[in-house]
């Protein structure tokens, strides 16, 4: 693409009224959003859906040197939480700390009512000259309906792929591009020249993406025997034994190859169980769990140790650390803490003053004890973290009760998280995720595993993460993608 035609397209996006800009991964899509805030006359607003999301177009106006004063940039649903409270009586916000799916669409609800009175048209009309939503296929219908509303008042350009739309869950209608998006938002434009991998100078990968994304649009399986050299296929077998024997042995054998490149591993997107179960045969290579932010596993954790005395304190404590790292040896631990009670000193060898703080767990209801615990155990030389996304959120939100901001470990967990989503987190150079996680990051290198639940538009968001090489591990060179009519049944943590 031209600098020429950047500013074409750039211009086009600025200037439409209603409309729709289509990008494949990889294809400047965040640029043009730039470009477009550059050329584009008075103020606009940005909206995206994640706080990573936010970081990246404010680092990308920053570098064309676009001035903070010609936008404001803002997930949605921060935007219509903070819309609707400042106009309670019109907008009739009944929800003002929402947490759950129910209650952020009550605040996307509330948000539509108020722009639809007509009570705030000069305020949105004298605030923004116009509006730029991203990855507009992960809206649900609430928030399409917000941007609709807004739509009434000021142009609106929309920029997504119908591609990569793979949030989908209970409770939340994805948007629907052919009966909701382009009736309203009409395309006008595909952005198509694959720059992630033209930077890369990985142009043979870059071609076989682009005739797999018509493929996958088509309805089409994917045949790998004839695929580029950077791609490479290895059987997965059928029988779970042998199966997990390959998926490590090929993970590992990567992590080789890849070298100082990020590499990612790929997984099932239903089943966090068995990405943990892999991160943790990998801990001693270096891999980690990639988390979701609503972790339902680390909530639960908290619920099980904040209410528990005694000894079952102790244990729960100890099922935490060994769900976040190797080395806890849960049973030779209670049996030295049990010895110490008694006046004995088994296990001092071992765990050394490990032993007192564990039996401080034991016999308080303070989390002081459960904080040393597993900071100490974290600094075992046997220890390897796995899961340290949830072992530094519950770390952090241990220090925030020990410090007395909060009085629920579960709310201290809430706000940790929290303050995560503004701030970002670093993905580590050896990942373990899902398509719903890795999704708009990018790696050196990819490993991705088969699972019948992988519909075309996972296959395409795992296909498009790596710059430099992708292996696939599947029982056939040839790649089914689960029908998209059917319903994938994500675990909940997923959301």
């Amino acid at each position: 693409m031209s600098n020429d035609q950047d500013t074409e397209i750039a211009r086009l996006a600025a200037g439409l009224e209603r409309g729709s800009i289509i990008a494949a991964a990889g294809c400047g899509k965040t640029e043009q959003i730039a470009l477009a805030t550059q050329v584009a006359e008075g103020h606009r607003l940005i909206l995206t859906h994640t706080h990573a999301g936010v970081d990246a177009l404010r680092l990308r106006l920053k570098k064309h040197g676009v001035p903070t004063g010609k936008f404001r940039i803002d997930t949605i649903a921060c935007w219509c939480l903070w819309y609707s409270a400042s106009y309670p009586k019109q907008s009739g916000l009944s929800c003002y700390n929402p947490r759950t799916g129910v209650e952020w669409n009550c605040v996307y609800e509330a948000t539509v009512r108020l722009i639809q009175s007509s009570a705030v048209k000069g305020v949105l009309t004298s605030s923004y000259s116009g509006v730029f939503v991203d990855e507009y296929q992960d809206c649900t219908d609430l928030q399409h309906r917000v941007i609709e509303a807004i739509a009434a008042f000021l142009p609106v350009c929309v920029f997504g792929d119908p591609l990569q739309a793979i949030f989908d869950f209970k409770g939340q209608k994805p948007v629907d591009w052919d009966a909701d998006v382009f009736p309203v938002f009409r395309k006008v434009w595909e952005l198509t020249t694959p720059w992630r991998w033209y930077n890369a100078k990985n142009t043979e990968l870059a071609n076989w993406l682009a005739d797999v994304r018509c493929t996958l649009e088509g309805g089409g399986p994917i045949d790998l025997t004839s695929r580029p050299e950077c791609v490479k296929w290895e059987h997965l077998p059928g029988d779970p034994g042998s199966r997990q024997i390959k998926i490590v042995s090929t993970c590992k054998s990567m992590m080789g190859k890849a070298g100082d490149g990020r590499l990612v591993v790929i997984g099932d997107p239903a089943n966090i169980n068995k990405r943990v179960g892999l991160a943790q045969k990998l801990a001693t290579a270096g891999f980690s769990n990639i988390e979701p932010l609503d972790c339902a596993h680390l909530y639960g954790f908290a619920q099980k140790i904040e209410p528990a005395t005694g000894f079952k304190r102790l244990e729960n404590t100890l099922d935490f650390i060994g769900a976040c790292m190797t080395g806890a040896e849960k049973r030779d631990f209670l049996d030295s803490v049990k010895s110490h009670q008694v006046g004995k000193r088994h296990g001092v060898t071992k765990f050394g003053e490990l032993i007192e703080i564990g039996v401080a767990v034991a016999e308080s209801t303070t989390d002081e004890p459960v904080l040393k615990l597993i900071l100490g155990f974290h600094c075992r030389k046997t220890s390897r973290l796995y899961r340290g996304q949830m072992f530094f959120a519950m770390r952090s939100a241990l220090q925030m009760k020990c410090a007395r901001r909060c009085d629920r470990l579960t709310d201290a967990i809430w706000e940790a998280q929290n303050r995560i989503r503004h701030a970002g987190r670093k993905i580590g150079k050896r990942s373990i995720g899902s398509t719903l996680l890795v999704k708009g990051l990018e790696f050196d290198h990819a490993v991705i595993i088969h699972a019948d639940n992988m519909t075309r538009k996972d296959w395409y968001v795992a296909l498009t993460r790596a710059t430099t090489s992708v292996t696939i591990l599947s029982p056939s060179e040839c790649l089914l993608p689960r029908s998209n009519m059917e319903s994938i049944e994500r675990t909940s943590v997923e959301s």
